[in-house]
């Protein structure tokens, strides 16, 4: 199931992160957390999906912007492990830095400790070089791929876009929204994502995909939905399980999975994120995930 050689950019973003795991986030009052542990390790949805395109046998390029600064080297050495290609725009800014409070269920809070430059300096001929030799973009929601966009308007590539948790009403987005072919959301801000699925549907996006958590996901074309089961796993970190479901999902429509096949392959890369302390393990490739979704592999 190994894909042709394809170029694959990834737009932002990278971080440093801290993750403090406890059995229940507090649920505003004061307290006292016991049977706490905590791990560092590289994070942010652009690394995310770079390690997962990794181990899928593409060779990403992830650009992004990081301080000139021990937690900078730290994201760079991790990638490199990976063997992913960076371009890196080192900024007088701290490398972004988070600190994510996560319990036993996957909830999660996330404070930015340090988020990089508001105005970030980019070598702008260069991101135009990555963008113009691309035949896929994974776009993510960072101020240096906002300051990319007027780039992505001159290119061909296919544009995957992931909101997160947009609530269906924040005009930051809407300029990243005007350029996604496929865009992938969670539903934890929105009740009832039916009205947000429809607007996107109505723009250039022929694709909506918006996961459940716990419950799976659901991708809408104009002509139908289709519902994806979870795939069952031992939660260790949901970090990084959005990453691997949209990455995956995309790899296995493109080497000719039927939607709803692709959309199990995804469910399973999404468990194996899950159970693993790493945005996506390493040495998980399209194998071992055909064989945890019970699918057989493609000729």
């Amino acid at each position: 199931m190994t894909a042709e050689p394809h170029n694959v950019l990834v737009l932002g973003a990278a971080s440093w992160n801290r993750m403090v795991y406890v059995d229940a986030l507090p649920q505003g009052r004061s307290t006292t957390l016991f049977n706490a542990s905590e791990r560092e390790g590289v994070g942010s949805t652009g690394a995310g999906k770079a390690m997962a395109l990794a181990e899928l046998s593409y060779k990403p390029v992830l650009q992004c912007v990081l301080g000139d600064d021990p937690h900078g080297r730290q994201v760079q050495a991790a990638c490199a492990e990976r063997g992913i290609e960076m371009l890196v725009d080192v900024q007088t800014d701290p490398t972004p830095h988070h600190l994510n409070i996560m319990d036993r269920a996957g909830g999660r809070y996330s404070l930015f400790l340090s988020n990089g430059p508001d105005h970030p300096a980019l070598d702008l001929d260069r991101a135009a070089n990555a963008i113009r030799g691309a035949d896929t973009i994974f776009l993510s929601l960072a101020q240096s791929s906002r300051k990319l966009l007027l780039l992505l308007g001159r290119t061909k590539a296919e544009i995957l876009l992931d909101l997160h948790d947009y609530d269906g009403a924040n005009p930051w987005y809407d300029a990243f929204i005007e350029h996604a072919d496929v865009i992938q959301l969670s539903d934890v801000a929105l009740p009832k994502p039916e009205p947000v699925v429809a607007k996107l549907l109505s723009g250039r996006a022929h694709t909506i995909v918006v996961t459940h958590a716990e419950k799976g996901a659901s991708i809408h074309r104009r002509e139908g939905n289709t519902y994806v089961p979870p795939c069952f796993a031992q939660m260790q970190d949901s970090n990084g399980a959005g990453d691997a479901f949209s990455v995956a999902l995309w790899h296995a429509l493109r080497v000719g999975f039927s939607l709803t096949d692709a959309g199990r392959f995804a469910a399973a890369a999404a468990a194996f994120a899950i159970e693993d302390w790493a945005l996506f393990p390493a040495r998980v490739g399209p194998d071992a995930i055909l064989k945890r979704a019970a699918l057989p592999r493609q000729s």
